[in-house]
């Protein structure tokens, strides 16, 4: 039986980041992180195009701020989270200036105002959401897919099955196992499932 290669862990590939394999190694962040990266940037944004801009901005300063991460005060993850908020935080601000230009009298404004939560709050609380993304992007596809409908869309097992057309049995041992397994993700990130509701 052939080895399989073991792909570089996010330190290795932020080590690389400084050499003439820069390229490749930010390609591989980007796969590994830009659906979370983008989802955060939509949840505090509130703009499809103000977090795509926020994804090629923290990618970028991914690249060019690599030599400030250091593994042993955290995680690749929790770093690339505070250079997600800061550069959200400065997208948001940047935004907010822009609309307080505009004359107040103007109709189109009162649609674009923010009366949100402070943002502050938003970014803090995007945490959570970027830990439970992690969490079930580390489970295989068929937990993922019966958590999502079960949780996300909130689909009994009868309903799962018939959309599925896996047998209900199946479906529930596999929603059995895959809050086992999400409970076990979360866990190893200090957060129950009551923490996300």
């Amino acid at each position: 039986m052939p080895h399989l290669a073991h792909k570089p862990s996010d330190e290795q590939y932020v080590a690389l980041l400084r050499g003439p394999k820069a390229e490749a190694a930010l390609s591989a962040l980007y796969d590994r992180y830009s659906t979370t990266v983008f989802g955060v940037g939509l949840k505090i944004l509130g703009e499809h195009s103000l977090a795509e801009d926020l994804l090629q901005e923290v990618f970028f300063k991914v690249w060019r701020s690599s030599g400030t991460f250091d593994p042993s005060r955290s995680s690749f993850s929790t770093w690339l989270y505070r250079v997600t908020r800061s550069v959200a935080l400065d997208l948001y601000r940047k935004r907010k200036r822009r609309v307080s230009l505009v004359a107040e009298g103007d109709s189109y404004l009162e649609a674009s105002r923010d009366y949100s939560a402070e943002p502050q709050r938003v970014v803090d609380g995007s945490w959570l959401a970027w830990q439970v993304t992690r969490a079930l992007e580390a489970l295989d596809a068929s937990h993922r897919e019966v958590i999502d409908l079960a949780y996300f869309e909130g689909l009994s097992q009868r309903e799962i099955s018939e959309r599925t057309g896996v047998p209900l049995g199946t479906v529930k041992s596999r929603t059995a196992s895959a809050f086992k397994s999400l409970r076990r993700e979360l866990m190893v990130r200090h957060i129950s499932l009551e923490d996300i509701g």
